[in-house]
């Protein structure tokens, strides 16, 4: 005697359950928000870099400014008490020399915090959008778009 097969029992549903594919969106949503945090973390550390980076040539600005004081009152005391020739002016070449370089980085230090400054709105504009999307992942599926 043959045993007979039920067709119902091997037939596979056509497809997933509803439930499957709501753990699989809720799924790839949580890869793409834990990529997205390590993409921030990653650019936030990189701007942050550029941030202090600038910071530092601000700060190397206000020693050469510091030093141009310096050699201005140094300056005016050989212009004051020398009688001797122009020793002065040796100090006020040096001064002069400290004032271009003080421009110089106080410039780049500008420019780079500057940049720093726009890429970290930018970056954070870019995680609000993403946020966004993900808070609307949840009425597209419901809307079955």
């Amino acid at each position: 005697m043959m045993a007979s097969r039920d067709p119902s029992a091997s037939a596979a549903p056509s497809s997933p359950p509803l439930v499957d594919l709501l753990r699989a969106i809720l799924d790839d949503a949580l890869r793409v928000a834990r990529a997205e945090l390590k993409l921030v973390k990653v650019e936030g550390i990189a701007t942050g870099k550029r941030g202090a980076i600038g910071v530092g040539l601000l700060a190397a600005a206000a020693v050469s400014a510091f030093l141009v004081v310096v050699f201005l009152l140094g300056a005016a005391a050989e212009a004051i008490g020398g009688l001797l020739g122009h020793r002065w002016l040796g100090w006020l070449i040096i001064a002069g020399l400290c004032v271009l370089i003080a421009v110089a980085l106080g410039w780049l230090g500008y420019r780079t915090v500057k940049r720093a400054i726009a890429e970290g709105r930018r970056v954070g504009a870019t995680v609000m959008e993403d946020l966004e999307w993900v808070r609307e992942l949840p009425k597209q599926s419901a809307n079955g778009s």
